[in-house]
């Protein structure tokens, strides 16, 4: 499994400094990802480290025990499709139908996670279909929570976390086999490169 996600934001996450999407992006990502999950462990012990009364620990010792990479998630459940962080913000396989989008890419806006200058939102990418040529105006967080995409940058399936920056246009494709979902979280807003883009920026807002 692999990540692009930097570790400030695990760290931003353990504080509680990151966006409430964010929070749910890494929270969704530690349950199905055993790398962000000891991560993410990590800088909570050493958080609890740094604000205990006294510092004669060895912070040595709030390093966790290596994570078997077996795909549950917090309950124990086999392999859930959406996480418990998601789930509890009523998003699982009975939720609301997904919107029709453009070239076999669907979506669902993820309101209740969104506020000014974050977006948050489920894809769904039927296999060979992709998301327009875009960038962001800020970072931009992709969990893949089934099946993969490619991008510029390299592959990604489930558990996978893609990290774009902002100005760097990226493509994903759907992988072939069963459709893509994804959640991901954009600090900024996107920004097709294709003029004629502007009617799939409005199908996406």
């Amino acid at each position: 499994m692999r990540s692009d996600l930097d570790s400030q934001w695990i760290v931003d996450r353990a504080s509680g400094a990151a966006p409430l999407a964010v929070c749910v992006l890494v929270d969704s990502a530690a349950e199905i990802n055993p790398l962000i999950r000891s991560r993410l462990e990590l800088a909570d012990q050493i958080g609890a480290v740094l604000m205990a009364d006294d510092f004669r620990g060895d912070v040595m010792s709030a390093v966790p025990e290596p994570v078997e990479d077996i795909r549950t998630d917090v309950l124990g459940n086999p392999d859930p499709l959406f996480p418990s962080a998601l789930r509890r913000y009523g998003f699982d396989a009975s939720a609301s139908p997904w919107r029709s989008k453009l070239g076999g890419v669907q979506g669902r806006k993820v309101k209740r996670l969104c506020e000014p200058g974050v977006d948050a939102r489920l894809f769904k990418i039927r296999p060979g279909a992709a998301i327009p040529h875009h960038d962001h105006y800020g970072q931009e967080l992709t969990l893949v929570l089934q099946g993969g995409f490619s991008d510029e940058k390299g592959v990604y399936h489930r558990g996978d976390v893609c990290a774009g920056q902002a100005g760097e246009p990226h493509t994903p494709v759907g992988l072939a086999g069963e459709p893509c979902i994804c959640f991901a979280v954009s600090l900024g807003g996107y920004r097709f490169r294709n003029p004629l883009m502007s009617i799939a920026a409005r199908m996406l807002s």
